[in-house]
């Protein structure tokens, strides 16, 4: 599992200005969805012989999915979109929010776990699902531009 964190970081500093951060926030975001999804169907199907691989792949999957694009876009993105006047106070506020949701979702998990059983990633994927359709409708494209250019872009819509 931390050597697919470690492989994701390093692809995605090699892909961030290549593909561009919305399309990397996109796919990881769906990515992660998707193996919350199939997290879901290995803990529902404990006995079945394919469980235990498909919930080691799709841990392995979830971070990787995380540090392609959820983890490094979303603490680089706010540095970019926020106006001139703001953007340090916006990067640091987006920055803690993001870090206190990490530590939060890491703090409820095993009283989540302890709840839900086998449904347990099932508020993830809903979240994760959720911020794919918020990104695809309201995430804007930054890759090659100026945070001028960027501004001026934000400001007329």
């Amino acid at each position: 599992v931390h050597a697919s964190n470690v492989c994701a970081t390093l692809l995605t500093a090699l892909l961030m200005d290549y593909l561009g951060r919305r399309r990397l926030l996109l796919a990881s975001t769906f990515g992660a969805a998707a193996c919350a999804a199939l997290l879901t169907l290995a803990a529902a199907s404990p006995l079945e012989p394919w469980a235990p691989p498909l919930c080691i792949a799709a841990a392995a999957g979830f971070v990787g999915s995380f540090a392609l694009g959820l983890g490094p876009v979303a603490l680089l993105l706010p540095a970019e979109v926020f106006p001139a006047a703001y953007r340090s106070t916006g990067a640091a506020l987006a920055s803690s929010v993001h870090w206190t949701a990490q530590f939060a979702t890491t703090f409820v998990f095993l009283l989540q776990a302890e709840r839900l059983g086998a449904a347990a990633f099932v508020p993830h994927a809903a979240l994760l699902l959720f911020g794919l359709v918020f990104a695809a409708v309201h995430v804007p494209e930054t890759r090659g531009k100026s945070l001028d250019q960027i501004e001026k872009e934000l400001s007329r819509s």
